[in-house]
């Protein structure tokens, strides 16, 4: 089967890089021919360059066709707003819509259920007389940053509306399962694939591991991953732990506001922003830490996540200290493979930390645990689930 993936983020950017191209890497090893069409962050400026805008990667075409809603990368973004914001959406919907229609797929699968490639995905399976199907990887409506009520509007339409109009949708969290089942969504076109890794390398050696060190990998965001509860965590542990570390792994737009909290709080000193690094480099960092961290408040936003940075962290043996939100309970294996935290509270978020850091047969444990665990959560496993949506018949 041909399938035409149409997301609104760059290859580059965390869902297309740690679901779509994965998913879509296992989905041609079972001989179906999957492609990603995709926005660029930065089209005009790349469209001169030969390499710029189209990719093998892993076996799978990724081919960017217009420009992003926002310029730039993480943590140096520009936000259009107003009509320059209006041509961009129209121009990437039409380039979504055209390249989807001149490749001819048998099936097309929209990431994310947002205007731009919503609209593209649902024409073009409509002009082309093929199935649609949608994935549910986010709760946009409550964790995107729009600056406007028509933009949140628009993104709520389209996340309430378009799932029901596809032949299947993929879900990556409970939460967002039981949305859509009340929304009208019947049970059985509905496929939970919650987010995974490549494959389990095992642990890193225990003489590489910093034992004060803790790691965050992921996006510098107060509203969407709580980075500041993180922060207010991590000043009251080095009350009692002067020689804790923390990593921080990524880029966004709230890094600036973090590192001025972390100076406010008197922890700047203790506090390494490693910016965006490549995704071998960020998994050797986080190897190399005693414990990972992710913390989250209890929001529709936060259970509407699958964290991809926990499943990470289980791959590589390191426990993680996380709030008891969404799915975490159930990933974690009820806490067995991490430790779960009271969500939005640094003081519990600190105390999950300190009894990690300061208890080596515990983070043995865990990391045993963890390392079992992630087994569950290989893509060559969950693409199985993934493509049984294209076998529905009704």
């Amino acid at each position: 089967m041909r399938i035409a993936f149409l997301s609104t983020s760059s290859i580059e950017d965390p869902s297309p890089r740690g679901r779509w191209l994965p998913v879509a890497r296992e989905l041609a090893r079972m001989g179906h021919e999957p492609r990603l069409l995709l926005l660029h962050p930065t089209y005009e400026a790349v469209r001169s360059l030969t390499s710029g805008l189209t990719a093998e990667i892993d076996g799978v075409v990724c081919e960017h066709v217009a420009q992003m809603h926002v310029y730039g990368p993480p943590g140096q973004r520009r936000y259009f707003g107003g009509a320059e914001l209006l041509k961009v959406a129209a121009n990437a919907t039409r380039a979504l819509y055209a390249r989807a229609v001149a490749l001819k797929p048998d099936a097309i699968h929209v990431c994310k259920p947002q205007p731009m490639n919503g609209a593209a995905g649902w024409l073009a399976a409509r002009r082309l007389g093929i199935p649609l199907f949608v994935d549910c990887d986010d709760y946009e409506a409550a964790a995107n940053r729009t600056s406007a009520a028509w933009q949140r509007a628009g993104i709520r339409w389209w996340e309430d509306k378009l799932p029901a109009r596809a032949k299947a949708i993929t879900c990556n969290t409970r939460f967002l399962m039981a949305r859509y089942r009340a929304l009208g969504v019947p049970s059985h076109k509905i496929f939970y694939v919650p987010n995974g890794i490549a494959k389990v390398d095992g642990p890193a050696p225990r003489e590489e591991i910093s034992a004060n060190t803790i790691a965050y990998v992921g996006a510098m965001s107060i509203q969407t991953h709580s980075v500041d509860v993180l922060l207010d965590a991590f000043a009251l542990l080095r009350q009692n732990m002067p020689h804790a570390q923390l990593r921080m792994i990524g880029d966004g737009d709230d890094r600036p506001a973090l590192q001025a909290q972390a100076a406010r709080l008197g922890v700047a000193d203790a506090v390494a922003w490693a910016g965006r690094v490549a995704p071998a480099q960020a998994r050797a960092l986080l190897a190399r830490a005693a414990c990972s961290v992710d913390p989250a408040r209890d929001e529709p936003a936060m259970r509407g996540r699958s964290p991809l940075k926990i499943v990470e962290s289980m791959s590589v043996g390191v426990p993680v200290v996380t709030s008891d939100v969404g799915d975490r309970r159930e990933v974690l294996g009820d806490g067995a493979a991490g430790v779960l935290v009271a969500p939005g509270s640094p003081v519990a978020l600190a105390d999950g930390l300190r009894a990690v850091l300061t208890n080596a047969a515990l983070r043995e444990d865990l990391s045993r645990a963890a390392l079992a665990r992630a087994e569950k959560y290989r893509w060559d496993i969950l693409a199985n689930v993934w493509a049984q949506a294209y076998s529905i018949t009704n």
